[in-house]
């Protein structure tokens, strides 16, 4: 039921450990409630990112497969499993090791918050850029609860619910649960093969809360979430070469080396593909959180116990054409425990946080895959071998690494009230981590008709791009500190200005992949890297709290920041200086008692030095990967009191991200268009309890491009794009 605002609704955020107004703190945060991502329909990680200034995302394998944020420039453009993200991401403070982990489904959540830049201090491990930080709803002494049901178009149909209350006056439960499905909206013309883009993700979560007194607590939470999916297929288009600096450029007329042009299918439709292999996903995820926390008067005490495993199985057509050229298969599996310790003061002028964290992750992936490389043209092979001319040359590539993880940090966090309008922040961790790295790959000859070449025949393992076996170790200490200054010179207002600096552990390039681009075994290990931040921000409330104006300006100076590079068939992270400068500004505003704005826009300006091409002798610098220099975004809500117990929600809503490039080489071939994209919502509320949605996303249909990769050894790219448009109906009952 709608009622009518004088006043924006406080959001509150626990980006420093402990519950605040948005508005008293000093840190750049955007925040969505699990209202509005219900009301906005998301359904997972990359929805909710397209409404948040200065991020961007993607999908490395496409829609339903795990998230890579960028936030301010900044995030992992590897696709490797084996390595951990600059933007860190939490689910009820529990972090995520493992990139796949962060492909959850989004249910049940009380809010979302993102956090601008080094958080190295309080939440600590790798996050020299932010942090996404999800927040489920808990259990309360209050029975409440929600069903939804949503169908639309492509078969969509989508189910979620959750229920709670109290067992008795000390216990309280809440348990929910997820289901959704969609057919594809790629069509594949092989009638043998399922379209791409689907949806199929189940989840369950259960929370038992114990309140014995009114000074401790017991939160116990168990999950687990399945995901068994056709992803986008890729659309195959041919490239050119520059020969001196081997950067790429788009020859949409042309062939690959196969003589395959996309258009030959489908008319250059980009959700119409032909391929001979399936895009597949399975994967499981289970996790369990406990909670214990103790009040002492004015001190606290909090343990946090968690437990994740992830398997994950994904296999894929990569060279996206009828022809069998490529096809790949990467089984992953994970397992991760933490602890965390902390204590604390949160009352009067000098608040304190301190503790311990210690992380334990195992990981293993054994990826294989078959490349049919031709004797000529693009990705030839040395046809000095007596093959026929014209001849493709099977090549299976086959992997399997193994990671052991150890992490034990202690950090400290201080707030100094020493005057009425004055706060003095500091912070400092100190991480130790140990890394065990083992790779073994091989690569051998697969039997053809007129090869004069035994079956199966293993190439030497030492042999060139076959650095093999590799072991390693890394065991290094990493240090992140915080200094800042807030002041808040009227009410409402606050104006903050701090310098940080942000560190992310080395680690080793992993996979057939990363060995297949290793000229030596001296490419496979890579460095830390560190971040020192400048940031100058305000938060200010005017018109009795009807608008907010919260906005940042940053610069980042990256010592050995950790860039991928693709070579020919594989990629490597290397370690390169960098800088990054820019801001956010985001408005709220209540125009009247029953509509509301709210808009956000950011300006971004990235360079990494001396970036290798993929000629080594081409050496420039260049700018950070899926780092739009503009984002902006707005939402305009209308309620209109129908009376009777009914009333009517006009929603409207925008994003804008500008052109960018795919990867660090900046190749001209891999620069992704802009786009606008805008949804539409009208709700209908039917009394207390019932409410009505009617949707349409992307409403003008936009295609563009989400993802590139540039194959030069196989003579093309490969592009996945968004999701076109979708609409349909929601209904829920709510109690």
């Amino acid at each position: 039921m709608v009622v009518a605002q004088s006043a924006l609704e406080e959001v509150i955020v626990t980006a420093q450990k402990r519950e605040q107004s948005l508005q008293d703190v000093g840190i750049s945060v955007t925040a969505l409630s699990g209202e509005s991502i219900r009301s906005y329909g998301f359904s997972n990680v990359l929805d909710v990112l397209a409404k948040v200034p200065g991020v961007d995302s993607y999908s490395p394998y496409g829609t339903g497969t795990s998230a890579n944020i960028v936030i301010r420039g900044i995030g992992l453009n590897d696709f490797g499993e084996g390595h951990e993200a600059p933007i860190a991401t939490y689910v009820d403070e529990f972090y995520l090791v493992s990139v796949p982990a962060v492909d959850f489904a989004l249910f049940d959540l009380e809010r979302v918050e993102f956090l601008r830049g080094p958080q190295g201090t309080l939440f600590g491990r790798n996050a020299t850029g932010g942090l996404a930080h999800f927040i489920t709803a808990k259990p309360t002494q209050e029975f409440n609860g929600f069903a939804s049901l949503e169908v639309g178009n492509f078969s969509n149909l989508k189910f979620e619910a959750a229920a709670g209350g109290p067992i008795s006056d000390t216990t309280s439960f809440r348990v929910a649960v997820l289901s959704h499905n969609r057919d594809g909206y790629v069509e594949n013309l092989n009638p043998e093969l399922d379209d791409g883009g689907e949806a199929g993700n189940t989840a369950i979560r259960a929370q038992l809360l114990f309140e014995p007194g009114n000074d401790w607590s017991v939160l116990l939470k168990g999950e687990h979430s399945k995901i068994d999916t056709v992803h986008s297929y890729y659309e195959q288009i041919p490239l050119n070469f520059d020969p001196v600096s081997g950067l790429s450029s788009l020859n949409p007329n042309g062939t690959d080396f196969a003589g395959y042009n996309e258009q030959d299918f489908g008319g250059g439709d980009r959700n119409v593909t032909y391929t001979s292999d399936p895009q597949e996903m399975d994967q499981e995820g289970t996790h369990f959180l406990a909670r214990i926390e103790k009040d002492f008067g004015e001190y606290s005490f909090t343990s946090l116990t968690g437990y994740y495993d992830v398997e994950r199985n994904l296999v894929e057509d990569c060279d996206a054409s009828p022809n069998v050229i490529c096809f790949a298969e990467f089984p992953y599996q994970s397992d991760w425990f933490t602890q965390e310790l902390r204590i604390g003061r949160s009352s009067g002028d000098f608040q304190w946080t301190a503790g311990v964290y210690y992380l334990s992750q195992d990981a293993t992936n054994q990826p294989a895959a078959v490349f049919n490389v031709p004797l000529d043209g693009p990705g030839a092979v040395d046809p000095s071998s007596g093959l026929y001319n014209g001849a493709f040359f099977p090549i299976a590539l086959s992997g399997d690494w193994i990671q052991d993880t150890q992490s034990y940090s202690a950090f400290g966090h201080i707030e100094y009230a020493f005057a009425p309008e004055w706060t003095f922040t500091a912070g400092f961790r100190w991480t130790h981590d140990k890394k065990d790295f083992l790779d073994q790959d091989n690569a051998s000859l697969r039997s053809c008709p007129g090869f004069p070449i035994p079956s199966n025949c293993f190439l030497p393992p030492d042999g060139p791009g076959i650095p093999n076996p590799y072991e390693g170790n890394y065991d290094d200490d990493l240090y992140s500190w915080r200094l800042q200054l807030d002041y808040e010179p009227a009410d409402g207002v606050l104006v903050y200005a701090s310098v940080s600096q942000g560190t992310k552990a080395g680690g080793f390039n992993n996979g057939f992949l990363s060995a297949a681009a290793a000229s030596d075994t001296g490419l496979i290990p890579y460095g830390d890297e560190k971040n020192i931040a400048f940031e100058v921000g305000e938060k200010a409330t005017f018109l009795d709290g009807r608008l907010r104006l919260n906005g940042s300006v940053f610069y980042y100076d990256y010592s050995d920041f950790q860039t991928f590079n693709w070579v020919g068939i594989g990629g490597l992270i290397v370690n390169s200086d960098a800088t990054a400068y820019g801001g956010e500004m985001e408005v709220q505003a209540l125009l009247t008692d029953n509509l509301s704005m709210q808009l956000g826009f950011s300006y971004l300006d990235t360079e990494i030095e001396d970036v290798v091409g993929p000629s080594a002798s081409y050496v420039a610098d260049r700018e950070m990967a899926n780092a739009p220099e503009i984002t902006a975004s707005g939402t305009f809500v209308y309620d209109v009191p129908l009376g009777g117990n009914y009333d009517l929600r006009l929603q409207w809503d925008f994003n804008y991200i500008s052109e960018r490039y795919a990867n660090n080489f900046n190749d001209p071939s891999s620069e992704l268009d802009s786009y606008f994209k805008h949804n539409a919502l009208v709700t209908l509320g039917l009394g207390e309890n019932w409410k009505l949605q009617a949707y349409v996303r992307n409403i003008s249909d936009k295609e563009h491009a989400a993802r590139m990769f540039v194959f030069s050894d196989l003579g093309y790219g490969q592009f996945m794009y968004a999701q076109p448009r979708t609409y349909g109906l929601n209904l829920t009952y709510t109690y």
